[in-house]
């Protein structure tokens, strides 16, 4: 060791070679963002494969819908969230993305319905009250379409009719919508068992289109006979047979409906198949009344007023309504210089039962020989006051044997009927004629004479005045005098033939006198009946 220590200090040492350590070594604080990195890869994993579908939501506004919070709802199950709300490229409306749960699938179909949830208040009620606390969702309605879809347009109301819902969808067809609206309810014996499930114009603007629900098991009295009206509000009507109110309950006052019944006698049994096609009568007259298969137009040609008819008035025939009025016009003929008043009438035959077999087929002259006939008999319309109190006129057809006679024109389309005046109209020609002859009346003579008449009159009144005072002034004096002397005469008289007078007492002896003596002359006549005899021999005497 000494000799190492005292070695050459120019000497360079000899390297001995080793082999180096690993200086790296694993810490613990690697472990954690190990940890979660891996943790992370794992929710993003999950999460990829929980993902749902994406679809997107066209709305008009995006009013209540929050990215993030707005969910989205089938039978208040959340099936899906917003994720996100943005304008459409026209920024016209609002596009809804909307992230949908796992298994979400069967929504994926183009007849799936979506709208927003919101407090609601329509026909048929209000609706969405919750949604003032929990704030507005997304409702979906599950759709039965085989064909896929990611892009749906939003309702702007909540439908009557869900997929879930179980009944019959029928089509009405009426002339005026009234005061029906979607949600509607519809009344079967004033019992509700549907509600109108959309409206629409029809392409020629004529009529509307209404879809109809009705529930189960209330659809199975629907059948290919039933009739359905307005029963909208309060139908008050003023025609030919004055006011008529009609209502079917109070709802319908505030909301209106629709009113559904089978005609009387009918058979019909079997439900009506979904959709059915039915007319919207405006009442329940029209609804009830038998349908018109036949329809014969004529036109009615009248030279005077026609005001208090209106379209729709009757046409009657001895009480019994066969037709209506369908077109009032004003024509001005040529020839003659005046003015006509055309009014077209629809008469229905088969109400007349007796002129053809129900459901027999009828030749088209048929119709125009019979009413030649007909006219050729005095056959005439006439215009009528239906009511004093509306004013209403209609026209009645009927026979006037007196009428002068006219010719048919069976040729001409519409055929003409002839016309007679009305009632009213002969009614103010009496009364023209009553005052024409009123003012040829000499009044003035009339009243010069009556005047003279008078005032002879008021000179015989005053010499009556004039003999009534005389007889207050000298007559009346000289009876109360006379009335007196009589009641002193009547007096002396009294005691004269009183009860106590001495006239009185020598009456009664005379009479009792007179008494005896016809009390002998029975007894002799009495005697001489007996005894005949004596007058020639005298009285014998007894023995």
């Amino acid at each position: 060791m000494s000799e190492k220590l005292q070695r050459d200090p120019d000497e360079v040492p000899l390297a001995i070679a080793r082999t180096a350590r690993n200086r790296w070594r694993p810490s613990m604080i690697w472990i954690v963002p190990l940890v979660a990195a891996l943790a992370g890869s794992w929710v993003g994993v999950r999460a990829y494969l929980d993902q749902g579908p994406v679809i997107t939501i066209g709305f008009t506004d995006a009013e209540g819908l929050e990215p993030g919070k707005t969910k989205v709802r089938y039978k208040s199950v959340d099936v899906g969230l917003v994720s996100r709300v943005t304008f459409t490229p026209d920024h016209h409306s609002v596009q809804v993305t909307v992230e949908l749960e796992k298994g979400a699938e069967p929504f994926l179909v183009s007849d799936t319905k979506f709208w927003v949830v919101r407090p609601r208040l329509g026909a048929a009620g209000v609706s969405g009250l919750g949604t003032l606390l929990s704030g507005a969702y997304i409702a979906a309605d599950l759709g039965t379409s085989k064909s896929p879809a990611r892009t749906f347009v939003g309702l702007t109301t909540p439908p009557v009719v869900t997929e879930a819902m179980k009944g019959t969808a029928y089509v009405l067809h009426a002339d005026d919508l009234g005061s029906l609206d979607v949600g509607s309810p519809a009344y079967f014996k004033h019992i509700q068992v549907g509600q109108v499930s959309s409206v629409s114009l029809d392409p020629d603007g004529h009529g509307i289109t209404l879809g109809l629900f009705v529930n189960n098991p209330y659809d199975q009295f629907v059948t290919d006979d039933t009739r359905f009206w307005h029963a909208s509000g309060v139908d008050v009507a003023v025609g030919t047979d004055g006011f008529r109110v009609e209502t079917q309950s109070l709802s319908t006052i505030l909301a209106g409906g629709i009113a559904l019944e089978a005609p009387p006698g009918s058979t019909a049994q079997a439900r009506a198949p979904q959709g059915s096609e039915f007319h919207l009568a405006p009442d329940h007259s029209t609804a009830v009344k038998s349908p018109d298969r036949v329809v014969e137009n004529y036109v009615l040609n009248f030279d005077e007023s026609l005001r208090g008819l209106s379209l729709g008035a009757i046409v009657d025939f001895r009480g019994v309504e066969i037709g209506e009025v369908t077109g009032i016009k004003v024509e001005y003929e040529a020839k003659t210089e005046k003015f006509l008043f055309p009014v077209f009438i629809n008469i229905y035959p088969e109400r007349v039962r007796s002129r053809y077999l129900e459901g027999g087929a009828r030749p088209d002259q048929q119709a125009h020989v019979l009413m030649t006939r007909m006219i050729e008999k005095g056959l005439r319309a006439q215009l009528r006051t239906a009511s004093l109190l509306t004013g209403k006129l209609y026209i009645a057809i009927d026979f006037y044997p007196d009428a002068a006679k006219v010719a048919a024109r069976p040729e001409l389309t519409p055929m003409p009927l002839p016309t007679t005046p009305g009632n009213l109209e002969e009614l103010q020609s009496t009364v023209v004629r009553i005052a024409h002859k009123l003012d040829q009346l000499p009044l003035d003579r009339i009243g010069t004479h009556l005047d003279a008449v008078l005032s002879n009159a008021s000179t015989a009144l005053v010499d009556v005045d004039r003999l009534t005072r005389n007889i207050d002034t000298q007559v009346a004096p000289e009876m109360r005098s006379a009335f007196a002397q009589a009641s002193t005469t009547l007096k002396q008289t009294g005691r004269f033939i009183g009860p106590d007078a001495l006239l009185q007492n020598d009456l009664r002896s005379t009479l009792r006198s007179i008494g005896h003596a016809a009390d002998s002359v029975r007894i002799l006549a009495d005697y001489l009946d007996k005894h005949p005899e004596s007058f020639a021999r005298g009285k014998v005497k007894e023995p």
